[in-house]
């Protein structure tokens, strides 16, 4: 048996008034190169891959919710798989891109169209809104007042042109940097800058990941607390709570190509920042909360996985699984850990010598 085929944990579920094995596997290689989730590099999001080997077990019938569902990977593949699925997070950003995902476009050909035409009216402005000072000095000018000038039509955009905008500034930032800069982490601003055609990576970000949008009309994305999520989902209405929560290190995911653009939109950022659960002296309480509301929606035989990693405060490393077995007297049914391949996580764990891994966390409410 290889890696890959190992069966680390098995569960029951019912489907069809018959019983089911569901089986959690190793995951050897977690990249995913051509599918939607590279729209936007969002920091932190989990692998399609480890997404869909749970979610393709599952029964097409249930609802599953995603309580921290970043950028609307877990939600994506529950809603190609056909289960009606809901997602929510604080975070503006990570909603608009879960958005971009997850909401059927019948005409594709349509969304190009516009995107065409939004351009040519951008180049067309006389004197469009100069960007903010902080952001324009990752650019190279002319790329900088491109972006401002389809910016100026951004509420006319639709959810997944909003993407596509969101994920083109990544690109045309990274670009201008002569592309030394990783996937989804900014590094040293390198200048002079290399002049990127912004107009050309919007249109290529709409044209590349279009093809993946799905046509199902069973999501559903709130840009909401998770806290008080008793407000907009009913008690006992969600079979299965599928998520990978915020790091309990206390990750920003304000920070990097998010920081430019929120700079670009004039929004506070600090403000953000201090209403997403990121901030380690708070963590611990406000996730106690989070736990005592998601057991209330989720339905009597329900299940709920958690996929959390470790961390590292000086010499100690604190197990993620055994951190949120003590939040809550709801008491999980299972703790995996597991190493994981091929990763961002792995390169940089290589770099600095660490040894981290991830554990699966199994919650089964009838027991």
């Amino acid at each position: 048996m290889t890696k890959n085929d190992e069966i680390i944990y098995q569960t029951t579920i019912t489907e069809n008034d018959e019983q089911k094995e569901l089986e959690f596997r190793e995951i050897d290689n977690i990249q995913n190169q051509k599918s939607i989730h590279g729209l936007y590099p969002y920091r932190g999001k989990m692998s399609p891959k480890d997404a869909r080997q749970i979610i393709k077990q599952l029964p097409h019938e249930g609802t599953l919710l995603d309580p921290f569902c970043g950028s609307g990977t877990i939600v994506y593949e529950a809603q190609k798989w056909g289960l009606e699925s809901i997602g929510v997070d604080r975070n503006p950003l990570a909603a608009t891109v879960a958005k971009a995902k997850t909401t059927p476009i019948e005409n594709k050909e349509k969304i190009i169209h516009e995107v065409k035409d939004i351009v040519k009216e951008a180049k067309a402005l006389d004197s469009p809104k100069k960007m903010n000072e902080w952001p324009r000095k990752y650019f190279h000018e002319k790329t900088a007042s491109q972006i401002m000038r389809v910016y100026n039509f951004f509420d006319q955009m639709n959810d997944y042109q909003k993407g596509a905008f969101y994920g083109a500034i990544a690109l045309a930032a990274r670009g201008c940097n002569h592309y030394k800069w990783s996937s989804n982490s900014t590094g040293k601003n390198i200048t002079p800058h290399k002049e990127i055609n912004f107009y050309e990576k919007l249109l290529y970000k709409v044209k590349k990941h279009l093809p993946y949008v799905s046509k199902n009309d069973i999501s559903k994305i709130y840009e909401r607390d998770t806290k008080n999520i008793t407000d907009f989902v009913p008690k006992e209405s969600v079979d299965y709570i599928y998520s990978s929560p915020p790091y309990f290190d206390a990750l920003d995911y304000t920070s990097y190509y998010a920081r430019i653009i929120y700079e670009i939109e004039n929004r506070s950022r600090g403000q953000i920042r201090d209403d997403l659960i990121q901030n380690y002296s708070t963590y611990e309480e406000e996730m106690k909360e989070v736990m005592k509301v998601l057991k209330n929606v989720l339905k009597k035989d329900g299940l709920m996985i958690f996929v959390v990693g470790d961390k590292k405060k000086g010499e100690k490393l604190i197990r993620g699984g055994e951190f949120f077995k003590n939040l809550t007297d709801w008491r999980p049914e299972y703790i995996k850990q597991r190493g994981y391949g091929n990763s961002a996580s792995q390169i940089w764990d290589d770099i600095n010598e660490t040894e981290r891994e991830e554990q699966l966390v199994v919650w089964e409410k009838s027991s």
